[in-house]
């Protein structure tokens, strides 16, 4: 069907212009009405032009005049897009030089600066995390410790990050209402999660030692520390660290192991199996080479509230029996020491032990004498807090009314404090090896340097003897304090709490005695005694040790990288070739411009007068 449309040029001055009449088939492309009409008016026909209907609207040159919604005795105008120029005049005119020269430097830059980023955190150490419960028979404390995931020699090099103090006694407290425990331990465990990164939670290994008091309990009756453990798997179950054995990694541990633990942390931070403990270490791994496995380590004492342990490298000649020793592997190397741990030793139980002593050579009368508590000092003791603990329960053999209060009566008696302290060890007992301690156990002679910590440190550290190398000065700073009347005592220690101050004397002469006589300490050894709380900023304790030696048995983390060293090469020459290459075209670029500048390069290329075909 054929439409007759009017063309208005709009063109520029210089081209035709007026009204022109077209009768065309509706089915004719707008390009192609286009040519038609420059054809029959005389116009220079060029890409530029463009047809605009009476809404101004311009029309696609595809559209055929009926899809274009036109009608016969449309008005329609016919434009030159000024805006638009050839393909050739856009090349003559723009400097792409340049840009060529720009995409290529910012190309290389880019790809320089992401594969030294991906690359710098392949180099970067990746970390494991561990928590440590350490419950003891006063309190729990939680540790968390981080070490590099490429463990050297297949042992961790870990430090401490946090710790936090369970609130309330040790586990052993709980045997009434072991459910009562949950809740203390869920607030550590909370704070420890906050300490490790989210994403290694699941990874992270959680272990709890008990101690010497769960010990005790468990002793006197299985089924109460049982119940106890079953609430402390199920709490820890509820956590999101990693703990999938929890009969191993909630347990009761040995006094021998706890005695070994101690030593591997004293001797770790000190840097005697040879590697230098975080942060001090750097990526290389400092080392330096040991004479012997064990030569040139030290011993390490520890007391707690209800066990005492020694632990020490008895040289390469000593022969040792095989129920007193404790091996470990670390580094690459096998250590095998001497130790030994006495339950109901530690001080929390021994003067319990003391004060059962003293009633019962006092007939279980109800007023006491206390030679080792400072003249005009009283202390009251109930029945069931003297004799029925694991320790004691078996002391008491005349029947007492159990609802009996005691009032132990401070005398100051030096002489007699000693005789008293002296009788809670048997060292008349047979000793069927070369050389023991007391209550017949063996131990070699002391050998090398010792570090003393815990109540060791709290007792001399009270004394003001921590610096001190001389046992003289140590046994005259403790006469001095056990001639002091409470009075006095309480005047020259206002700060110390009142339900601990009777009992320093009683406890220094409990220490000297046990260093001297038990562990045989003398005149020449006792400078090798060092008391401490701390190492090197980090406490010590079972707990360091325990994770060091757990570390070799937990799964090793396979480290995924982004690349390799040789992709690294590779790429990092391709994209300084960018560079490279944006140099040479921004050369090119600025030659461009100066041939431009001296008219050598066209500034428009010439129009077509072709008008094509026409449909």
């Amino acid at each position: 069907m054929d439409i007759t449309l009017t063309v208005r040029s709009c063109l520029p001055l210089g081209d035709p212009q007026g009204d022109f009449t077209q009768t065309v088939s509706e089915d004719m492309t707008v390009g192609s009405f286009i040519r038609k009409v420059c054809r029959d008016a005389g116009i220079t026909m060029r890409s530029s032009l463009i047809l605009k209907n009476s809404s101004d609207k311009e029309l696609r040159w595809s559209s055929t005049l009926r899809e274009a919604y036109l009608m016969s005795g449309a008005e329609l105008t016919l434009h030159d897009n000024d805006d638009e120029v050839d393909l050739q005049t856009k090349i003559m005119n723009c400097n792409v030089w340049f840009f060529i020269a720009v995409v290529c430097l910012v190309v290389g830059i880019i790809g320089l600066v992401v594969i030294i980023i991906l690359h710098h955190k392949d180099q970067e150490p990746v970390y494991s995390y561990g928590v440590v419960l350490d419950a003891g028979s006063s309190h729990t404390k939680l540790f968390v410790y981080k070490w590099n995931t490429k463990c050297h020699q297949q042992t961790a090099l870990a430090n401490q990050i946090h710790s936090c103090k369970v609130q309330g006694g040790g586990i052993s407290s709980y045997e009434n209402d072991p459910s009562a425990l949950r809740l203390p331990l869920e607030v550590c465990l909370r704070e420890a999660e906050g300490a490790v990164p989210v994403d290694k939670l699941g990874g992270t290994p959680v272990f709890l030692g008990a101690t010497a008091g769960m010990r005790l309990i468990h002793a006197v009756n299985c089924s109460v520390s049982d119940a106890i453990m079953d609430v402390v798997r199920s709490t820890i179950q509820s956590s999101k660290f990693q703990f999938t054995n929890p009969k191993t990694q909630a347990r009761i541990l040995t006094g021998a192991e706890e005695g070994l633990f101690s030593w591997i942390t004293a001797n770790y931070v000190l840097g005697k199996f040879g590697v230098i403990p975080p942060p001090e270490v750097s990526q290389s791994r400092r080392r330096r080479d040991l004479s012997g496995a064990g030569e040139g380590t030290v011993g390490a004492l520890d007391m707690g509230g209800a066990s005492t342990q020694i632990t020490f490298y008895p040289g390469s000649s000593a022969q040792m029996p095989d129920s007193f020793t404790g091996n470990a592997v670390l580094y690459e190397k096998n250590y095998t020491v001497y130790t030994q741990s006495y339950l109901c030793y530690g001080i929390n139980e021994i003067k319990r032990k003391y004060q059962a002593l003293l009633v019962k050579s006092q007939n279980f009368t109800q007023d006491v004498d206390n030679p080792c508590g400072p003249q005009g000092s009283t202390i009251y003791e109930h029945y069931s807090d003297i004799f029925e603990a694991p320790c004691t329960r078996d002391s008491s053999e005349k029947p007492v009314n159990k609802n009996t209060n005691f009032t132990l009566h401070g005398s100051g008696n030096v002489t007699e404090c000693t005789v008293t302290a002296h009788q809670l060890f048997d060292f008349n007992q047979s000793c069927p090896y070369k050389s023991c301690s007391f209550n017949g156990i063996y131990q070699p002679p002391v050998y090398g340097q010792f570090y003393a910590f815990s109540n060791f440190y709290y007792e001399l550290s009270f004394l003001n003897q921590t610096d001190s190398n001389s046992l003289s000065e140590f046994q005259t700073a403790l006469s001095d304090l056990c001639h002091l009347t409470w009075k006095q005592l309480k005047e020259k220690y206002p700060t110390t709490l009142l339900e601990f101050l009777p009992w320093y004397c009683f406890s220094g002469t409990y220490i000297q005695i046990l260093l001297t006589e038990a562990y045989k300490f003398d005149n020449s050894t006792w400078k090798n005694l060092h008391f401490v709380d701390e190492l090197n900023g980090t406490e010590i304790g079972w707990s360091l040790g325990f994770m060091i030696d757990s570390s070799s048995d937990l799964p090793t983390t396979k480290r995924e990288y982004y690349m390799t060293n040789l992709a690294f090469a590779l790429l990092t020459t391709l994209f300084i070739l960018f560079i490279l290459i944006s140099v040479g075209f921004a050369c090119h670029a600025v030659k461009f411009h100066r041939q431009r500048q001296r008219g050598l390069i066209y500034h428009q290329a010439p129009k077509t007068d072709s008008y094509g075909a026409i449909q």
